[in-house]
């Protein structure tokens, strides 16, 4: 695929850089004019005032409900969050009103009129067969009456997920700040401030280089409040989308970059701080996108509460998108009417003087206006719309607040899904190779590294599913710190396997927009100390979309992580930190302790539909074991017995299993049968096997490379004693790296990790 190479030479001539300009307020169209000579139809009007109308009812009822006031449920108590975003309706309408049902958006916690619009505006474009296959109890209803059911049912699901009911869109188990709607391309409203932003990026990925011919042409919509634009994944994501490679045709194997557009809804505040003249240092906030494109991401404000001028700006960012020019940023200056929460008087931040200036262009009242003095519609129409919007809303919350409660017995019901991709559907089951294959060498005896079964793993696998993909620090051209993946990229080319900056967070966020949209990529972190830099989106947002959303959706990834413990690399290069994954439901952990095992569990982990961590130690990645040439897998939870024995078991895994089969040989020595246990994986973790041995040999030790205290050993000791107590000899004993930070001095790392010796006066303890 060749270097990406500058080939000129140093350049230190005098001059000066010069950043294009940002327009502002492109949008000078008359809706009157428009109207009148036949550009804006009456019924796409109607779309977008309706559209608004359920957002803004929606969002009163809210308000109402949490003071008393609504009528409708004056019986019914609400527990929840309460972001409204009254105030914002124009940009959620005026931008999903521009999508195709196919389009993707992402949200925020205040997303409820997102949601609302993408599926109001998706409902609306659906035929009669499209709204029965989303409804099939509505199979007997045609017409304008089919429709009207299903966009009942659509606020119905809402308001239901907002009250924890299981007829909601994630089942209840997300509630409003998590809400989803997959079958339109809503990929979930997001609580973590900016945590959306990468999955985005990351679903714009998989729409960039998806040989489905049928999925291509999508675009995603990343909504983002203005205190989202600080935030350092946020800005990792924007850095990521306007990367060269991806970007520029001369660099790019495909030659178009990320379909997204980043809709920035500035409603000037971000809890209660500003980022106005507060907490952010350029104005407008559309600036932001000259610190990572030439172009500015062709980066525009807009009117915020005008849903034609937001419409407008959506359309024209989808002709630069269909130009290969993307990503765009925009930024919707609008305002939100109400604090933060409910519990939020906004007194202490804002005047009163603010907020009548600002209630002067209300985006509803105000368009409400617009469509009468346009002769667009009557007094009457509108107000026979208005009140069919409430009485919808007034069934559709009724029915909800008297739906089913989730069963409090299914608690972690969704927690983790069973499928896997055993079968490659068509047109992924395709190799499409871009040259040579990489040659893995074998020994006389057929022995490959434990470096080796890993990369052979993910050939195979990519060979098998042209939905993997590969993607880190360095594992491009130059094959990744330890050269794992070299000629990976040559083979599969820069659509399969590509560099990432140097951003840990952004790697496995758009990761999971990846997974979450069909793909199933194995992304590196080169140190498992970096996994600390994207924990956030490993644990908040990878491990719990599945249970959020009900099943409704699936995260396919792979995060391998390497563990430097070992080699004197010190505090920063050398944690093991699987517990605290094995410690976060949700994700799969895996830590093979040899070769066999790497390309057998590796092969699994990209197969499972779970997200995996998957754990390598980088003192094994020389060492050698017979790897069948044969397509094999080793099923997750089961763990391997290397050696049976009478006395003592030894549990353990990763490095650590070496070494406590040289403890084991060296209590041979004086007699003391040992059992060893290799777990494999500590999530799932197998703990039948465990406990059969326990149970014969009444005594147990548990050992492992991490920091004693903390550690998943522990876990593992608690479940033997209350399982197997009337079995056990003596306590049970576990064994890690001193409670510590690692050292570089090779004694003082001598020291700090597990020895052989440790573990052999371990067992003595209790032997």
């Amino acid at each position: 695929m060749g270097n990406f190479i500058n080939d000129s030479g140093p350049n230190f001539k005098a001059g000066e850089i010069k950043l294009d300009s940002i327009p502002v307020y492109q949008y000078n169209k008359d809706l009157k004019k428009e109207f009148k000579a036949g550009k804006l139809a009456k019924e796409e009007l109607a779309e977008i005032y309706e559209s608004m109308l359920v957002i803004r009812e929606f969002e009163e009822m809210i308000l109402k409900l949490k003071n008393g006031a609504y009528e409708k449920l004056s019986d019914y108590e609400y527990r929840g969050p309460t972001h409204l975003s009254i105030g914002q309706e124009a940009t959620a309408a005026g931008v999903c009103c521009a999508l195709k049902i196919t389009d993707e958006i992402t949200s925020t916690h205040r997303g409820h009129g997102d949601s609302i619009a993408k599926g109001f505006h998706a409902i609306k474009r659906m035929s009669e067969a499209e709204l029965k296959e989303r409804c099939p109890e509505f199979a007997g209803l045609a017409g304008e009456e089919l429709l009207e059911a299903v966009l009942e049912d659509h606020v119905y699901r809402t308001i239901a997920e907002l009250f924890g009911k299981e007829a909601g869109y994630g089942k209840g188990r997300g509630g409003g700040m998590h809400i989803a709607d997959f079958r339109v391309g809503h990929l979930g409203a997001n609580a973590i401030v900016g945590g959306g932003i990468p999955i985005a990026t990351g679903a714009a990925m998989t729409t960039r280089i998806d040989v489905d011919k049928a999925k291509q042409g999508k675009i995603v919509c990343s909504f983002a409040g203005d205190g989202a634009y600080a935030n350092g994944v946020v800005l990792e994501s924007f850095n990521w989308a306007c990367q060269g490679q991806f970007t520029d045709p001369e660099l790019s194997s495909i030659n178009f970059g990320l379909p997204i557009i980043y809709c920035l809804v500035n409603n000037h505040y971000g809890m209660t701080g500003r980022a106005d003249r507060e907490v952010c240092g350029v104005h407008p906030l559309a600036r932001r996108a000259a610190g990572f494109s030439d172009c500015n991401m062709h980066a525009e404000v807009v009117n915020g509460m005008d849903p034609l001028a937001v419409r407008d700006a959506i359309e024209r960012a989808k002709a630069v998108i269909a130009e290969g020019k993307g990503p765009v940023m925009l930024e919707f200056n609008t305002y939100r009417y109400f604090g933060h929460s409910l519990s939020d008087p906004r007194t202490e931040y804002r005047s009163k003087a603010e907020e009548a200036l600002w209630k002067e262009v209300d985006p509803v009242p105000c368009f409400r206006a617009k469509l009468i003095e346009a002769g667009a519609f009557s007094e009457k129409e509108l107000a026979a719309m208005e009140k069919k919007v409430a009485e919808r809303n007034e069934k559709a919350a009724r029915r909800a607040a008297d739906s089913d409660d989730p069963k409090a017995e299914d608690v972690i019901k969704y927690m983790y899904t069973d499928t896997n991709s055993e079968v490659v559907p068509a047109p992924y089951n395709q190799l499409m190779a871009r040259g040579p294959r990489p040659v893995i060498k074998r020994d006389a005896d057929s022995r490959i590294t434990y470096k080796d079964a890993i990369k052979e793993a993910m050939i195979e696998e990519m060979e098998r599913d042209a939905r993997v993909v590969c993607y880190g620090e360095d594992v491009a051209d130059y094959g990744n710190a330890f050269k794992l993946t070299k000629g990976m990229l040559e083979y599969f080319g820069r659509a399969r396997v590509f560099n990432a900056p140097i951003s840990e967070a952004a790697i496995i966020g758009t990761g999971v927009g990846m997974a979450m949209t069909g793909y199933r990529p194995v992304v590196e972190l080169m140190y498992m100390d970096f996994a600390l830099m994207a924990s956030d989106q490993i644990s908040n947002q990878a491990a719990k979309w599945h249970y959020m959303t009900g099943a409704s959706t699936k995260v396919p990834m792979v995060i391998r992580c390497s563990v430097g413990g070992g080699k004197g690399y010190g505090g920063q290069h050398s944690q093991s930190l699987e517990s605290i994954f094995a410690h976060i439901p949700g994700t799969y952990v895996a830590y093979p302790s040899n070769p066999y095992d790497a390309k057998g569990l590796m092969k699994t982990a990209i197969r499972d539909d779970n997200p995996v961590v998957f754990v390598e130690g980088q003192l094994l990645y020389n060492v050698k074991g017979v790897v069948p040439e044969t397509d094999y897998t080793i099923p997750f939870g089961q763990a391997n017995v290397l050696r049976e024995g009478s006395d003592i078991t030894f549990v353990c895994w990763g490095p650590a299993v070496a070494d406590a089969e040289k403890a084991a040989d060296a209590l041979a020595e004086e007699g003391v049968n040992v059992e060893i246990i290799d777990v494999r994986t500590l999530v799932p973790f197998d703990w039948e096997t465990v406990f059969a041995s326990v149970r014969k040999t009444g005594k147990c030790v548990v050992m492992s490379q991490c920091v004693d205290i903390g550690s998943f050993t522990g876990e593992i000791v608690s479940k033997i004693v209350a399982e197997c107590f009337d079995s056990l000899d003596a306590p049970v004993l576990k064994i890690g790296a001193k409670n510590g930070i690692a050292p570089q001095a090779h004694c003082l790392e001598k020291a700090f990790l597990p020895s052989v010796e440790d573990m052999v006066e371990t067992a003595k303890k209790i032997l």
